[in-house]
């Protein structure tokens, strides 16, 4: 009598349809080759994508950089308490609207992006390595695409 090959897959049943829990499933896996790589450095991938984006700006308001890294204020406020509170940013209520908050990158965080940009990299390589650079293309072009057709439904 032989043994059963017939072994139960992960994409078995009405979740293997769910593209949401598909999208997140490797959401989860890509943001842990990028933290693994940034944890020496004190950084998570979200707060390093900041830090970057604040790298090029000056007094950027919440509502700003909650657009320009596609997430809402409230996430962007989880990601800067942390960083203000290392002395990594700089938070101060604008001169024309005391209730908004400007976020500028103090040269401590500078540096600390600086020093994080050689672990980022070896992520980017690394996620060249896993899939090969022409499905990460393909994978890069088809997220851009549906995140702007998305965006083009709402």
């Amino acid at each position: 009598m032989g043994v059963s090959t017939n072994t139960p897959t992960l994409s078995a049943g009405p979740a293997a349809l769910c593209t949401a829990a598909k999208v997140r499933r490797l959401s989860r896996r890509v943001s842990q080759i990028y933290d693994d790589a940034l944890a020496p450095h004190g950084l998570t991938v979200g707060q390093y994508g900041l830090l970057a984006c604040l790298s090029r700006r000056r007094g950027t308001p919440i509502g700003t950089l909650a657009a320009l890294l596609a997430a809402d204020a409230s996430t962007i406020s989880r990601l800067v308490r942390p960083l203000e509170s290392a002395g990594l940013l700089l938070i101060r209520a604008s001169a024309e609207d005391r209730r908004q908050k400007l976020v500028w990158l103090t040269d401590d965080g500078l540096a600390r992006r600086s020093a994080a940009r050689g672990g980022w990299q070896w992520a980017q390589d690394r996620m060249a390595e896993l899939l090969g650079e022409s499905r990460l293309a393909a994978l890069r072009f088809l997220l851009d695409e549906a995140h702007d057709r998305l965006g083009e439904a709402e």
